[in-house]
């Protein structure tokens, strides 16, 4: 029935985004900031993380994981090694390759907010049913393949506006 799946993704569509920034935003509020006392604009923090979550990492890979242009990133990795959170490294097969670390501060910092956002996730968790719980494990992989099907659709969008 092409209807009913129509009326599904609209629902979806209209949902989807609203839900997640709810998400976020509670989840921002009850377990505090990223770096306390640090004025980081939203993508440094976001930078950083990544770089937290795949240590060693090339200015390229993290701007593919963010999907941020290179040079955007490369300007933010700048700012964040003056800033004394980010350390870059000469990579000993390439030259050419910076890898990227954080330092001993902001490794602190991303693992207290880490452990601070698990904690309060899991105390709402806590408060679901055992089949909510499930519902979401569920649509864990499938916004994984969202994620990756919008990351397919950028290319083709912008390997057509090259022609």
């Amino acid at each position: 029935m092409p209807g009913t799946t129509t009326v599904v993704v609209d629902t979806v569509s209209e949902g989807l985004m609203p839900a997640v920034g709810a998400v976020r935003r509670q989840l921002r509020r009850l377990a505090g900031p990223s770096f306390p006392g640090d004025p980081l604009s939203t993508s440094q923090r976001e930078v950083l993380v990544a770089v937290g979550r795949h240590p060693g990492s090339a200015v390229a890979e993290i701007a593919d994981e963010l999907g941020l242009a290179p040079n955007s990133v490369s300007t933010i990795v700048t700012q964040l090694v003056g800033a004394g959170m980010l350390v870059r490294e000469i990579d000993p097969q390439d030259r050419r390759i910076g890898r990227l670390a954080l330092t001993e501060q902001a490794r602190g910092q991303v693992a207290e907010a880490r452990r601070r956002r698990r904690e309060v996730l899991h105390d709402a968790l806590d408060r679901l049913s055992p089949q909510q719980v499930e519902a979401l494990a569920a649509g864990l992989a499938a916004l994984g393949v969202l994620a990756d099907e919008l990351k397919t659709l950028e290319q083709e969008r912008e390997a057509g506006g090259q022609s």
